[in-house]
């Protein structure tokens, strides 16, 4: 439980929808994104200092490139760019041949192969609106999953054979066999109960624990990947129904729990997002540190994420 771990507080920048936290290991900082007001953050880990990028417009997931401490890949309304952190500029590499306007980019991931997944939506959430995307080193573009409505993650296992995927619009993580851009669904799933929230953003740890956000939750929920169950526990009851056994519960005094990543220099810290969209005035008075970022001292250490390894010249 939370009480037996050690919790830290950003009190600044309060975002309207924090999401996407990632460690750059290179540059030795955590940045996360605050999609609605078209922002990049960066938190120096050393320094404990925050800077804030300008970025395009509903900028939702933000990654590495190896061997490039300047320069970051992106996915916004508008589909996949780099980023300069230095002139807070955005060149487009692919607009997936779409209409953006009513549709936006969500969450993304790096593969153990160094490939960027993302994802698409609409802009409110229509069922089945939206995709999963492969992009991969050498920029060729894949869409490996159709008819998805709120896609989150995803995340790989620490061998890399399997893959979590999130529908939130379905409240159900699915489980895949994972090999390039083929998916195998496997029967193992987790279904978050109506009366307890959403599954959103995710991250693994090297022991093969799946921490999941809960929109609406109020807590982070860790799913030992490795141990399938039958069982119902005062654990498991805080997520649904769930094929693995429920490792960890942490209890977060905010609502909307946005996403979670494995940050520090020994990945021994869980950053937590959050977010302030659609909450009323008196839920903000009640809520107030909605939209600030929770540091975790975790017992366990983060699945170390390869950097986006681009092989093409711009």
């Amino acid at each position: 439980m939370l009480e037996s771990k050690r919790i830290e507080m950003l009190d600044f920048p309060i975002c309207q929808h924090g999401e996407g936290p990632i460690w750059h290991s290179a540059r030795q900082s955590a940045f996360w994104v605050d999609i609605l007001s078209d922002q990049i953050i960066e938190y120096s880990w050393a320094n404990k200092t925050i800077s804030q990028y300008a970025a395009p417009k509903m900028v939702s997931a933000i990654f590495e490139i190896a061997d490039d401490l300047s320069n970051l890949i992106i996915t916004y309304q508008g589909g996949v760019g780099i980023y300069d952190l230095q002139t807070q500029q955005v060149e487009l590499l692919d607009d997936l041949g779409i209409e953006w306007l009513e549709t936006r980019c969500n969450d993304a991931a790096i593969d153990p192969d160094g490939n960027l997944w993302f994802s698409t939506t609409h802009i409110d959430h229509q069922e089945a609106a939206g995709a999963l995307y492969r992009y991969d080193s050498y920029g060729k573009l894949d869409k490996v999953l159709s008819d998805v409505s709120i896609s989150n993650g995803p995340c790989w296992s620490p061998d890399g054979k399997f893959l979590f995927h999130t529908d939130s619009g379905y409240r159900r993580i699915n489980s895949y066999e994972f090999q390039g851009t083929h998916l195998e669904a496997l029967p193992f799933q987790i279904e978050v109960s109506e009366g307890i929230g959403f599954p959103d953003g995710m991250c693994m740890d090297a022991d093969g624990v799946l921490w999941v956000a809960i929109w609406s939750g109020f807590r982070i929920v860790g799913i030992d990947t490795n141990k399938l169950t039958d069982k119902i526990s005062s654990h498991q009851e805080a997520i649904g129904n769930s094929s693995w056994l429920v490792h960890d519960v942490l209890d977060l005094p905010i609502p909307q729990v946005s996403s979670c990543c494995f940050v520090g220099p020994d990945l021994d810290h869980l950053l937590v997002t959050s977010s302030r969209k659609d909450l009323s005035q008196e839920d903000l008075e009640k809520y107030p540190d909605s939209g600030k970022v929770f540091i975790i001292k975790m017992n366990s250490t983060g699945l170390a994420l390869a950097p986006y390894k681009k092989k093409f010249k711009l």
